[in-house]
């Protein structure tokens, strides 16, 4: 997906919020502000959201010096949702179908920001998922397609939402699964830290995209994630920054899981803001078979005999 000009005073806005929760004075806050709007003057528009906030927090780890500037607030949602998981465990247990409660719950963690009052909206917001039906529901596609794959990849996104993830991982067919965090700290997406924190080496082997992106920006991706992405049958990718990333790709079978937050995906989507959305991308090569069987159908008739289905042709 392009960058439009309405994401712009998003990033910017974004690297506001992070000058004035630093401990920086004046002078290195527009200091800040000023390297993040160099970087984007020198980028092209037609490049994913992710792309240009790839540019913007390098730019942002420079001028604080730090290399992970979301590190305290990422720990400590980790501890936060860990404590949480014994609630959402129980909650898919008690569900008559537990894959359609996990992914759910997968979507709500999606919600995941900071602030003091997150702890009270994410337990609403796990409460309206549950009895809300996403916007668009390819659900029974993912689980079908699913019970066929030999190797799935699941793409994270933030950290905390981890312990999210691994409810929906534990649901998963016994079949070759990964799960990819970023390769180095960008905003508060998941790292390996992260992922090893909420213990998803027991249900995924976790492998680093070996990018910063706040997205996955297959060229920026190591060797090692572009070859097992190439060889997964299924990709449920997490969050906003991956449909940024991959919603234009067609040849693989891809579902993503969000919470829409902004205009831009909405329109992109066709939903509204809020929605919980799992929409399948799904293979063009196997999307064309189907409507050639499709069509196929369409042009066979049943045979006054036999009563079975043949082309129109041969019955003629």
């Amino acid at each position: 997906m392009k960058t439009y000009l309405e994401c712009i005073p998003c990033i910017i806005n974004q690297a506001i919020r992070i000058a004035r929760e630093t401990a920086l004075d004046e002078e290195e806050r527009q200091e800040l502000l000023k390297a993040v709007l160099q970087a984007l003057s020198g980028l092209s528009y037609s490049h994913s959201p992710p792309y240009l906030g790839q540019a913007v927090h390098r730019a942002i780890r420079r001028v604080l010096n730090n290399p992970d500037p979301f590190f305290k607030l990422k720990r400590e949602f980790n501890q936060f949702v860990k404590r949480l998981y014994p609630v959402l465990d129980d909650r898919v247990n008690a569900c008559p179908d537990r894959f359609r409660c996990a992914s759910r719950l997968a979507i709500a963690g999606n919600t995941i920001d900071f602030g003091p009052e997150h702890q009270f909206e994410l337990m609403k917001t796990m409460d309206r998922v549950l009895l809300k039906d996403p916007a668009i529901d390819d659900s029974e596609s993912l689980k079908r397609d699913l019970k066929k794959a030999s190797v799935i990849l699941y793409l994270a996104d933030n950290a905390g939402e981890t312990f999210f993830d691994k409810i929906l991982l534990r649901q998963m067919p016994p079949v070759e699964l990964f799960y990819a965090v970023r390769g180095s700290p960008v905003m508060n997406d998941a790292t390996l830290e992260d992922a090893y924190y909420a213990s998803l080496d027991q249900v995924a082997k976790i492998i680093s995209n070996g990018s910063d992106a706040p997205g996955t920006i297959l060229d920026d991706c190591s060797d090692e994630f572009r070859k097992i992405f190439e060889r997964a049958d299924v990709v449920i990718a997490k969050g906003h920054g991956n449909y940024e990333t991959l919603n234009e790709i067609k040849d693989k079978n891809l579902y993503f899981l969000l919470m829409v937050k902004c205009g831009i995906v909405a329109r992109d989507l066709g939903c509204s803001v809020g929605d919980f959305v799992i929409k399948g991308m799904q293979n063009r090569r196997r999307a064309t078979a189907d409507h050639n069987a499709r069509k196929l159908q369409e042009h066979e008739e049943a045979d006054p005999i036999t009563d079975k289905r043949v082309p129109w042709r041969r019955i003629r």
